[in-house]
């Protein structure tokens, strides 16, 4: 059984060699533990620092962000041929001394993804802001996708090769709530597990500032919901516009019959015609997006035989 720990990096020289030298040497039930950094343009010596930790570095020329950094370094990770994934972060706020505690749900069958709960309402040095932000962004997710989620910003996480295998991650942004989303809708198991959280030295990169963030955020995990979920989005769309069309035309048509003429409804009769209209069109987008749903599902399938299939070619 084969273990990478995978650490998407951009100007952490001060940390990542502290990062790398703190995963265990040796994790019961594994046979080898490879470290896979991938340095995200960094400007700073964090190539050199990882290298003389021991680590795989795999660089962008430029600065890309995260996502794409993570997203890289799935790929690697299947191609590999490695068994089981931990995903955490260079700048030492999570314990890599803990990875056993995301690995063993794997190790036992219980789960396809572990992710680490950072018990955001403990935490004394994160900001009230930031944590307010994240219990609603976590509890909002949990609720549109009905999934147990404890902690949907944690980076700390554990996957099998099969999970990676299936996941897309499309944003250049973060992917921590996309990855979520899509463990749900593809029939995976996640489990949630206690984990630490240290101060960061500095301040986050990522989130600059919690409303960008927040924004962001919800663009991404409103266009995965509704990629996952086109047919009902636009049925539900379809049928609400249609409704409101249909009680303008009662209105106007009434008074038609009542009199011969829709004066001095107007406005009335163009927003009958203009709801049903738009209605139309998103019934047309209900069978479009059936067809397309169906498309991807099959493409979905052959990406992820292809995938498998190269990386047992690896092993």
């Amino acid at each position: 059984m084969k273990l990478t720990v995978l650490i998407p990096a951009y100007n952490e020289e001060k940390t990542i060699g502290k990062v790398i030298k703190e995963i265990p040497k040796e994790i019961p039930n594994i046979d080898k533990i490879d470290v896979l950094v991938i340095n995200d343009g960094s400007s700073d010596d964090t190539v050199q620092a990882s290298k003389d930790s021991g680590a795989k570095v795999f660089s962008f020329k430029q600065n890309q962000g995260r996502a794409k950094a993570v997203a890289e370094g799935f790929k690697k990770f299947v191609e590999s041929g490695s068994d089981i994934l931990v995903l955490t972060d260079a700048d030492d706020q999570y314990d890599s001394g803990e990875i056993p505690l995301i690995v063993n749900p794997i190790l036992n069958g219980d789960a396809d993804m572990v992710l680490g709960d950072r018990q955001v309402k403990k935490l004394d040095h994160m900001k009230f802001g930031n944590k307010i932000g994240n219990r609603m962004v976590t509890k909002t997710l949990s609720s549109l996708i009905k999934m147990d989620i404890s902690d949907g910003q944690s980076g700390f996480r554990a996957y099998t090769r099969e999970a990676v295998a299936k996941l897309h991650i499309f944003s250049s942004y973060t992917f921590t709530q996309e990855t979520l989303i899509e463990t749900k809708f593809k029939g995976l198991k996640m489990i949630n597990v206690p984990i630490t959280f240290r101060k960061r030295a500095d301040k986050s990169r990522l989130i600059s500032n919690i409303f960008s963030y927040a924004s962001k955020t919800l663009t991404i995990v409103t266009a995965t919901i509704v990629y996952y979920r086109a047919v009902k989005f636009f049925g539900i769309l379809a049928a609400i516009l249609f409704s409101i069309g249909f009680i303008f035309s009662v209105f106007v048509l009434n008074h038609f019959y009542a009199t011969g003429s829709v004066a001095p409804y107007y406005p009335s009769t163009m927003l009958a015609i203009l709801f049903l209209i738009v209605g139309s069109v998103s019934t047309l987008m209900t069978v479009i997006s059936s067809i397309l749903g169906r498309q991807s599902i099959m493409l979905e399938e052959i990406l992820y035989n292809l995938r498998m299939k190269n990386s047992d070619l690896s092993k």
